[in-house]
């Protein structure tokens, strides 16, 4: 008897971080979602080019802006080239005319050589996190993707698992007392 209740007891603590966590990754996946309908992109910092506002692997917040909106100062994330790189650097002045941004990075001693574009630009960031980058990238590597499914899909069969089981157990424990 003390034996089925240790059971017991470890079968709801299972069940409790299986859904935990089974909930938490899907509210996250939703929240990512809605995010970017919205016009809010997550990147990392791979560089230390923005230290000590943005730090290697913090996650920056980015939110889409009109580029007429932006100003000196402010930091904006762009693609730098046709690579697709993309960069979050500090913008040091706005050319209106030719419809540019010069940007330097923090750290770094000297501008950025060639000027961004507006139609490069991804938007501004709104804040970051240091240290959250790194789990951002690795989340969302696309050579990764099947290995975060199965991990949901996993979580998720353990938590119905768990319920079933506990269904099933009292359901036979009501059939032996009757």
């Amino acid at each position: 008897m003390k034996n089925s209740g240790k059971e017991s007891c470890l079968h709801n603590i299972a069940d409790f971080i299986s859904t935990f966590f089974a909930a938490l990754i899907l509210m996250i996946a939703a929240l990512l979602i809605i995010a970017n309908f919205v016009g809010i992109h997550l990147f990392n910092v791979e560089s230390g080019s923005m230290t000590p506002a943005y730090p290697e692997n913090s996650l920056v917040v980015v939110k889409e802006t009109d580029p007429s909106n932006i100003s000196e100062g402010d930091v904006i994330t762009y693609v730098m080239n046709e690579s697709g790189m993309v960069v979050t650097h500090r913008v040091v002045y706005v050319d209106e005319e030719n419809r540019t941004f010069k940007t330097k990075g923090d750290a770094n001693n000297v501008e950025d050589v060639m000027p961004v574009l507006w139609d490069n630009m991804v938007g501004k960031v709104l804040f970051g996190i240091p240290a959250l980058g790194s789990v951002l990238s690795v989340i969302t590597a696309e050579e990764n993707r099947k290995i975060m499914i199965c991990i949901i899909v996993c979580l998720l069969i353990l938590s119905f698992g768990f319920d079933i089981f506990k269904k099933k157990k009292r359901t036979g424990s009501n059939i032996d007392e009757g």
